[in-house]
């Protein structure tokens, strides 16, 4: 699995309960977002990153999501198209970021294909682009021909079917080891049937969402049984509090941009 070196954060906007959220856990407090934000932060920095804080952006509620709007890899950054009008701005905001880091290397998805970042899990070389409500067709086609541009393989997967399931990694997270964190909604799809598998309890739907950074597995605090699995799997693991972006439909994975050593 890749090693990170460095990751990119952006603050909880003083606007972040106003996002795109279907409202099931009640209405998210942006102080304590922010503060749980900061915990998080100390996390990725425990596992040894760099951490590049962006500050908060008030006219974009759920521009704290940073994943959603570029796919990061080794070799080239993806600027995304969202769906969602209300977000489209958010790829603008973050590029002086990315070009900083990537130069010229960086290619665009452009309409009226439509990708999000929550909807694409790395492993190792190959990436399962998701079908969502979020990514389409010919987002996850243009997406598939940049990343054999640069070496990469791809597969679809689809969620339409799971109406509840916003995004492809809100139900299965990748944590190396050829092992997958899954929802029982994902456990029999064809495309993962060569990995391990931990499958979180029902009610622990949330701890789907998790990332991999270097040698620890992070995982929202409070999910205690996917946490003792995952521990008895043989993986390190750093707990930190998610509860205001779980309100938000939000996970680990979206809260950062982690990026491996380039080879550009």
């Amino acid at each position: 699995m890749y090693k990170f070196e460095r990751a990119i954060v952006r603050t909880p906007a003083d606007s972040f309960a106003e996002g795109i959220t279907p409202g099931l856990y009640g209405k998210a407090d942006p102080e304590l977002a922010k503060v749980q934000h900061n915990k998080y932060i100390q996390a990725l920095r425990q596992c040894g990153l760099e951490v590049i804080v962006l500050e908060p952006d008030n006219e974009f509620p759920d521009s704290c999501f940073v994943e959603d709007p570029v796919i990061v890899t080794d070799r080239v950054a993806i600027l995304t198209n969202f769906h969602a009008p209300t977000r489209k701005g958010e790829v603008d905001r973050i590029l002086l970021t990315i070009e900083n880091i990537y130069g010229s290397h960086i290619e665009r998805i452009e309409g009226p294909g439509t990708v999000e970042g929550g909807d694409i899990c790395q492993v190792e070389n190959h990436f399962f682009i998701g079908l969502s409500q979020r990514t389409n067709e010919e987002g996850a086609c243009q997406l598939g021909a940049i990343l054999k541009k640069y070496g990469f393989t791809s597969s679809i997967i689809s969620i339409r079917a799971l109406p509840e399931i916003l995004h492809l990694k809100t139900c299965m997270s990748y944590i190396g080891e050829n092992t997958f964190i899954l929802q029982k909604a994902i456990l029999k799809e064809s495309e993962l049937a060569p990995f391990n598998k931990i499958v979180v309890p029902d009610n622990e739907g949330y701890a789907s969402n998790c990332i991999r950074v270097n040698d620890t597995v992070i995982l929202p605090e409070g999910f205690d049984e996917t946490i003792k699995q995952t521990r008895a799997a043989g993986f390190n693991v750093l707990e930190t509090p998610m509860s205001e972006f779980m309100k938000q439909d939000g996970g680990l994975s979206c809260l950062s941009l982690r990026i491996p050593k380039l080879n550009l």
